[in-house]
């Protein structure tokens, strides 16, 4: 199962604010949705409980949310109480790909396990609460790179970056 981290990030790597993204990127939410399309996804419970959440993840029966609670529910969705928990029951669910949709946490915890990175990064700096890990150079390389600049629909210039896992000994 391949296992594939999907995020926006600002310029100082901010993600969100008060459980919501920081910014407005039109472009960015389609891009988003294609990247999800054929993919089973993971999220974090604070992510799946987020308005943006209940956007992504209303019609989807592919999802599994990771939560420390050990009663939490979330109706037909799987849970898992951590993200090795979560990887099991996808690739029982028989999935041949697994987004990785975040939060913060869920990032800081993946990073390290993801197969590919795919990273929408906003050019410019936002105040927020919540932040994407470091990109160790070390651990990922640059495999494409896709730049836009800001529009009359999108008011930020904007990459579209692909990474792949450098393989280490």
């Amino acid at each position: 199962m391949k296992k594939t981290i999907i995020a926006a990030k600002s310029d100082n790597d901010v993600i969100g604010r008060d459980q919501e993204l920081a910014w407005e990127l039109p472009a960015d939410q389609h891009f988003f949705f294609n990247q999800i399309r054929d993919c089973f996804l993971l999220t974090g419970r604070a992510s799946f409980e987020s308005p943006q959440g209940k956007d992504i993840f209303a019609n989807r029966d592919d999802v599994i949310i990771v939560t420390r609670q050990k009663k939490y529910r979330a109706g037909e969705k799987l849970v898992a109480h951590s993200v090795r928990e979560a990887f099991r029951r996808a690739e029982a669910a028989g999935a041949e790909r697994l987004c990785i949709l975040g939060g913060g946490e869920i990032y800081r915890q993946t990073i390290d396990l993801a197969d590919e990175l795919i990273i929408t990064e906003i050019h410019a700096q936002f105040e927020g609460d919540t932040y994407f890990p470091p990109i160790d150079p070390q651990r990922w390389e640059e495999d494409r790179r896709e730049d836009y600049a800001a529009d009359q629909h999108n008011p930020f210039a904007y990459s579209f970056v692909f990474y792949k896992r450098r393989f280490i000994d």
